[in-house]
């Protein structure tokens, strides 16, 4: 890309108050000259550095808080009131169930895995590695694509698409990968049963009004769309029989289970790289999951707890893959976090070390707890 040309893309957008503006601006422009694209992470990360420096632009309020308290993640606003819909088991026939919101599960693939006894939650605002909360009901649903090989969704490809599709669920199921797959038709599989662990999050962290959960295999179910994720793109990956599915199956699940909406997200969001204390090690529905079209408010405006309250990082390969809608709970994160320092009185590199510890502490003790776990099996 000539130097001239970018300066002057940069100015264009850096004249655009509006932070998700000036990131739809860049996306457009890296459409229509494919040679921007690979640009377009490194302008993104350093537009949206320049706006967090901007005198004017505060995404959440820097009064002074206690020092003592750790990083406390936004409340869900007051407004966003949980409403759970009325579903229930119509009947269960040999492998199939079915469920009085016309949502139909097929058991044919379900097979047991490792029992969720129970899993530890972190309380916001006080936590303490070595004196978890332990829970045993699922608490959330996360969102995943198989970015299996995809076949044209044409009649004439019928064939052809049955037979990929038998594959991934094959492959899945003897992996024990997610709970549910939602196919190229929109039929819904059960692949782990709900009472036992799938390891479809592995290093993942998200949190809710009160606590903070940490590797969410077994906190939340996993949902897997087979399909590929489309990056940059404003359409959602699935077709409109998987995000219908999606939509009852989610109805069901969080009246079953009491699921909130703020515990509804995608793997993109919860997934880390602990080696390297890195953001969106999975980029699946990073940027264009239909929140609105399966039920749900949209996600992508909460800051993801793993950078507020254990001083995750992110890199231009997540920035690429987001496009602009996960944006906003970045920002408004790493503003948190820039506050958080300050109101502490020290530096925001120092505050993201502390944040840091913590995270290593809780990681240390739940790896003990496995080994002694293991060791007690085998004896």
């Amino acid at each position: 890309m000539p130097l001239l040309f970018r300066n002057r893309l940069e100015r264009k957008a850096a004249r655009i108050q509006d932070p998700v503006e000036r990131l739809r601006y860049l996306r457009r422009h890296s459409r229509t000259r494919p040679w921007r694209l690979r640009k377009l992470p490194l302008v993104s990360a350093g537009l949206l550095l320049v706006c967090l420096l901007i005198p004017g632009f505060r995404a959440l309020s820097t009064k002074p808080r206690d020092p003592s308290r750790v990083a406390e993640i936004p409340p869900v606003p007051a407004d966003s009131v949980d409403i759970f819909t009325n579903v229930w088991l119509v009947e269960q026939k040999g492998e199939t169930e079915v469920y009085s919101n016309g949502l139909r599960i097929d058991d044919h693939y379900a097979v047991s895995n490792q029992k969720r006894v129970s899993y530890p939650v972190y309380r916001l605002g006080a936590i303490d590695a070595e004196q978890p909360e332990l829970r045993t009901d699922p608490a959330g649903i996360v969102y995943h694509t198989t970015e299996s090989d995809q076949v044209d969704f044409q009649a004439d490809q019928n064939t052809r698409l049955k037979y990929v599709g038998q594959n991934v669920l094959t492959y899945v199921q003897k992996n024990h990968s997610y709970h549910f797959l939602i196919d190229r038709f929109g039929r819904v599989y059960r692949l782990v049963q709900e009472s036992d662990v799938a390891n479809h999050a592995g290093f993942s962290i998200w949190a809710d009004r009160s606590v903070l959960y940490v590797n969410l295999n077994a906190s939340f179910l996993g949902i897997a769309f087979e399909t590929q994720t489309l990056h940059q793109e404003d359409l959602p990956s699935a077709n409109p029989a998987q995000i219908h599915a999606a939509r009852i199956l989610t109805e069901m699940l969080r009246a079953k289970y009491h699921v909130s909406e703020a515990n509804c997200v995608t793997h993109a969001q919860v997934s880390v790289n602990p080696d390297r204390m890195l953001v969106g090690y999975h980029t699946d529905w990073a940027g264009n999951f239909p929140f609105r079209d399966v039920g749900l408010r949209d996600n992508y405006t909460v800051p993801p707890p793993s950078i507020t309250a254990f001083g995750f990082n992110y890199d231009p390969v997540f920035v690429h893959a987001t496009g602009v809608r996960i944006w906003e709970g970045v920002a408004l994160a790493e503003e948190q976090l820039r506050s958080d320092a300050i109101a502490r009185g020290i530096p925001v590199s120092r505050y993201r070390s502390v944040l840091r510890e913590k995270y290593q502490q809780i990681i240390e003790t739940l790896k003990a707890a496995s080994d002694a776990e293991e060791h007690n099996h085998g004896i």
